[in-house]
């Protein structure tokens, strides 16, 4: 499911068509969320369409808020999840974006009494965990362009529990992948372009470190 909302910024940058957007955003997620399993409970949510994606265009911070709120009520109701992309909100400046980031857990779910039902991840083309050890694990969170990750809470809980409540387990068995694929492709440059969608040449290599750092759902343990 797709839409896209226009800017009453009269400045916003259009330079990029939303059907590339999208293009490239459904590609990021099919061959390194889904294919690398770095979310194990993401290709649900796709294989059954209840994944939606929203384009809101422009630098306007209060159409970004809205329609980003607007999806939360909407994901309050309706079980699934969506990707709302903002091109435009702050792609440079990932401190700038976390502002939104704050605004909307801190002040916005607050104020609608959705903290107990919603939760939004963020992902950013230039995104940083705070205080991390790893330079490898950014990439993560990095994503084609800023967007925020509309989840619902109740399906959160659920997947958590399949990982004995251990959400941790994620992180730490991504880490381990992605520090795998980095040394078998020849360091972080490299990683960057396969991500990017620049570069094929390590396609097989890569397919045999994902057999190794596979994961089970039913048990809820990381097999290696």
């Amino acid at each position: 499911l797709f839409s896209s909302s226009p800017s009453n910024n009269p400045g916003a940058s259009f330079s990029v068509p939303d059907k590339e957007i999208l293009k490239s955003t459904r590609d990021w997620l099919n061959r390194i969320v889904i294919g690398w399993n770095l979310c194990p409970f993401a290709a649900r949510p796709t294989h059954e369409g209840k994944l939606s994606y929203e384009i809101v265009r422009g630098t306007n911070e209060l159409d970004i808020l809205s329609i980003v709120l607007g999806e939360c009520l909407v994901r309050q109701e309706k079980p699934g999840t969506t990707l709302v992309i903002a091109p435009e909100c702050c792609p440079d400046d990932f401190t700038g974006y976390l502002e939104y980031v704050a605004t909307l857990q801190d002040e916005i779910l607050v104020k609608e009494s959705l903290v107990d039902d919603i939760q939004i991840a963020p992902f950013h083309p230039l995104f940083e965990f705070e205080d991390s050890n790893s330079a490898i694990d950014v990439w993560t969170n990095r994503s084609p362009y800023p967007m925020f990750h509309i989840l619902r809470e109740d399906e959160v809980g659920t997947a958590v529990q399949k990982l004995d409540g251990d959400a941790s387990a994620v992180w730490q068995r991504n880490i381990n992948l992605l520090q795998a694929i980095e040394e078998a492709v020849g360091g972080e440059t490299e990683v960057k372009e396969v991500i990017r969608g620049k570069s094929k040449k390590h396609d097989e290599v890569i397919k045999r470190v994902l057999k190794s750092h596979r994961f089970s759902i039913k048990d809820g343990e990381w097999k290696l």
